[in-house]
């Protein structure tokens, strides 16, 4: 994550760091301190008869005083042992049938350069030339993984031990033939299947996400210098590291029709300004009315505020109503004391926008997802979590713009992708998005603050996690606006709008035209954070306060 402090309380990345600890000690297996790391021998061992039994205790006496961490997803473990017993330890070994794997220097190096690229298949080839095609790539590198057991401990590495003040997890990564990036660890999640790492790249606050499943798949995103490097499973053991640079991606939201703004006597493009492909489908109705429901939320106590604006010097806290950031978990980004709340997603995606991955549910969709809610907790808002339920591909094949796209997905019975309806009930999903292969866009949510039947937005697959627009649609549902440059809406929440810092930097639900093409940073906007000595909000720019008191009611749609 990047370097995002709340005022008061100190900053996120030190804490976060100070979690990411030394070698875990397996004492219940009677591993023990010993010498120094120049004195000793680490290595992997895999195909371990059962902790405890005499064919393991054996291999315990063989290795002396010895430390370790287990290794859930490869079933194996790390030891660290004096070099004098190694020779005796691989000999009792080979007799129990057990595998050892010893590390050398390069243990923690996470991809390696691919030589031979003559064995690619013609599905590879075709991945690559697709990700060769998008005029945001600069270029490709082809990697390998290593070992999965290796690989499992270098990056999870010290995560369950309680001894406090050693050096963080790093981890080395090769991006390009001549560029090699050393991430530190901040975190570390373990899920049902794998492991979601996050860090820093050493002497930076470019973010870092890898996810890792033990079957030999990795994916994930590393911004350094202004390009974003993205991981991709090419299939087998082939690994794709992408260079993107994010200008070259498409705009946050495709323009409507000039004719069609013509004709309707619209003097400013709602799609691009405010995201909202619901003021021109009402727009449209003419009048008959609007189609769907226009309601606006219950926001309970923050009612008042509806249409007002906030009083001169006031600023928005972290609390509801609050004027001070209350104390939060800085390990999560929850508020002390905060209720959870699941906003539930379902994600339908179509056969072009497949062709791009060799598996885009895990390759794109669960990664945007674990940015998305890697962002929340960035923003002091940890309480709000996304949770995937569910995802399909539709037999729905992309014509027309992106407006067509997210109403063809939410309109019920027009022979359209009906079936996202049955599912959504069926998986009780608060909110459907279709990703696309369509790069006029990055994306267009049927409405900002929109009631249950127009909880859908459209997604084009390059820009979902890469710009972070899976995040910024769902951003919008929820009620956030962009920043004050290009909307001024009051609706749902008059502090909900983006923040910008001059030319420097942009928050979630931003525009790049507003600061000169700045990057985009995985924060919303919130007066309380700080980005590199800054404030990240203000009275009016608060997405932070309008996700958690707009987020209850989207988890309520399912």
């Amino acid at each position: 994550m990047l370097l995002a402090t709340a005022r008061k309380p100190r900053t996120l990345r030190a804490a976060l760091l100070s979690s990411c600890l030394s070698l875990t000690l397996l004492t219940g297996a009677g591993f023990v301190h010993a010498q120094s790391p120049a004195e000793r021998s680490s290595l992997i061992l895999s195909n371990l008869p059962k902790s405890g039994s005499r064919a393991y205790r054996d291999l315990k006496a063989a290795a002396g005083q010895a430390q370790g961490e287990r290794l859930e997803m490869t079933n194996s473990e790390m030891w660290s042992i004096p070099k004098e017993n190694l020779e005796a330890l691989k000999i009792v070994a080979a007799t129990k049938g057990v595998e050892v794997m010893l590390l050398d220097s390069t243990w923690n190096t996470a991809l390696s350069h691919m030589d031979d690229k003559s064995g690619m298949s013609a599905e590879q080839k075709d991945m690559m030339q697709k990700s060769m095609e998008s005029k945001a790539t600069m270029g490709i590198s082809m990697m390998s993984l290593p070992d999965a057991k290796a690989l499992e401990y270098a990056l999870t590495q010290g995560m369950h031990s309680e001894a406090h003040g050693s050096s963080p997890a790093k981890l080395v990564i090769p991006l390009t033939d001549t560029l090699t990036v050393t991430a530190v660890r901040t975190s570390i999640e373990k899920t049902s299947d794998g492991y979601i790492w996050r860090g820093v790249v050493n002497g930076t606050d470019d973010a870092v996400t890898l996810m890792w499943w033990p079957a030999g798949r990795l994916t994930g995103q590393i911004s350094y210098q202004g390009h974003v490097y993205a991981v991709r499973h090419m299939g087998g053991a082939m690994h794709g590291v992408v260079e993107m640079a994010p200008k070259g991606l498409p705009p946050e939201h495709a323009p409507m029709d000039p004719q069609m703004m013509k004709k309707m006597d619209m003097k400013e493009d709602p799609l691009v300004t405010k995201g909202d492909a619901g003021m021109l489908r009402d727009h449209a109705t003419g009048p008959d009315g609007p189609i769907g429901s226009t309601s606006r939320p219950d926001r309970g106590e923050t009612k008042d505020l509806e249409d007002a604006s906030l009083a001169p010097g006031l600023k928005s806290g972290l609390g509801r109503g609050s004027l001070t950031a209350p104390p939060r978990s800085d390990a999560t980004g929850e508020p002390a004391g905060a209720k959870p709340v699941e906003i539930t997603l379902l994600v339908a995606y179509t056969k072009a926008a497949r062709s791009h991955y060799s598996d885009i549910e895990k390759d794109l969709i669960e990664l945007a997802v674990a940015e998305t809610n890697q962002s929340f907790r960035a923003s002091g808002i940890g309480q709000v979590r996304l949770r995937l339920v569910h995802a399909y591909r539709t037999g729905y094949v992309e014509k027309g713009s992106h407006f067509e796209h997210v109403f063809a997905f939410a309109d019920k019975g027009d022979g359209k992708m009906d079936e996202v309806h049955r599912l959504r009930d069926k998986y009780k999903a608060d909110v459907a998005l279709l990703v696309v292969h369509d790069p006029n866009g990055c994306g267009l949510a049927a409405g900002v603050a929109p009631a249950a039947d127009r909880a859908f937005a459209v997604v084009h697959h390059e820009c979902a996690a890469l710009s972070y627009s899976l995040a910024h649609e769902i951003g919008h549902i929820i009620g956030a606006r962009h920043d004050l440059e290009l909307d001024d809406s009051t609706h749902p929440f008059p502090f909900g709008h983006g923040f910008v810092n001059g030319t420097a930097w942009r928050t979630m639900m931003s525009y790049e035209e507003s600061c000169g093409g700045c990057p985009r940073l995985p924060i919303w906007s919130n007066p309380d954070i700080e980005v590199r000595g800054v404030a990240a909000g203000n009275e009016m720019a608060n997405n932070a306060r309008a996700i958690r008191e707009g987020a209850a009611r989207v988890a309520a749609f399912r």
